[in-house]
């Protein structure tokens, strides 16, 4: 049996082409576990509405915790030998878990590729063009290097994730420190040449951050985790994860230029220039295109910020 772990939050206008696309599956030996994390508007009553009509999903009802609160309840009661997550706005193809089931066997993880669809594209089959084994480097080249985060389109066996779980105190990067847990207990993964997971574009949607919050602090948060992570269990990739923890806090002091923040977060500050000026060295050779953005940062500010404001 598969798990299929599905948060729920306020997505009443899209929750019902999620939830078909699943129920719909080849593949039929499913759990498919609906986590209505306190939604307010009509998702948990359609999440019931399934729940009555398909014998093989089962809702959690909770209070408002976060993604990572939500994807940790359907965790606590997943029953499936394998486990895969669908995020409530998105669809997978109909023979996606049969896919990825079909290569699962004496591997810890399958991975199938995503696409992003605008509202109102019409999606085409994408058939499996080809199977590539993965050993545990490959695995580490795929999450980690790469940045492949997202636990979507991917397909974990149970008994490797072991008590694994998504960090409740952070609203960014949640999936990357999943898998890099996951990653130190996995062996071997198959990479399936075929589009399998459809991310939705929706009209109106954010896309750009107009005012500046702490949860931009998390970037750093987790990847100084990743870094001390990879530190035990994968020291051969330490300058690289040492330049993921360099380029967050470039990143986190864009934002605090950009949006004038820069006198309530001083001391922080002065704390990442000390870290720029202790790891540079050592993270030149993986900042390509950042290395010049550095320079600008720290020789020519005032350049740097204006060309910060045309970029963003």
């Amino acid at each position: 049996m598969i798990s299929v772990i599905v948060p729920v939050y306020n997505v009443e206008k899209y929750i019902r082409q999620c939830l078909d696309s699943i129920s719909s599956q080849t593949y039929k030996d499913l759990e498919i576990i609906l986590v209505d994390d306190g939604s307010t508007d009509s998702s948990g009553i359609i999440c019931d509405e399934y729940a009555e009509k398909d014998a093989r999903v089962k809702v959690i009802h909770k209070e408002n915790g976060g993604l990572s609160s939500a994807r940790n309840a359907g965790l606590n009661i997943a029953q499936g030998e394998y486990i895969t997550f669908v995020d409530s706005d998105d669809t997978i193809e109909l023979d996606m878990i049969d896919c990825l089931f079909s290569s699962v066997q004496e591997v810890d993880v399958v991975i199938c590729k995503a696409r992003i669809v605008r509202e109102g594209e019409i999606l085409k089959r994408a058939n499996v063009k080809g199977r590539k084994s993965l050993t545990n480097n490959d695995l580490w080249e795929e999450f980690f290097c790469r940045l492949n985060n997202s636990v979507c389109a991917k397909l974990y066996r149970t008994t490797t994730i072991k008590g694994g779980s998504f960090p409740e105190d952070l609203c960014h990067g949640e999936d990357f420190i999943f898998n890099l847990q996951y990653l130190s207990r996995a062996t071997k993964g198959v990479f399936l040449d075929a589009v399998k997971y459809n991310y939705f574009k929706r009209k109106g949607s954010i896309t750009t951050q107009t005012e500046f919050t702490e949860k931009a602090f998390d970037e750093v948060i987790i990847k100084d985790r990743a870094f001390e992570l990879v530190e035990k269990v994968k020291p051969e990739y330490y300058s690289q994860a040492l330049c993921f923890c360099f380029v967050a806090r470039m990143n986190v002091c864009r934002k605090l230029y950009k949006f004038n923040k820069t006198e309530g977060y001083s001391d922080i500050l002065q704390d990442y220039n000390l870290f720029f000026d202790r790891h540079y060295r050592e993270v030149k050779g993986y900042l390509g295109r950042r290395k010049l953005e550095f320079f600008l940062f720290k020789k020519f500010r005032w350049l740097w910020r204006i060309a910060i404001k045309i970029r963003e």
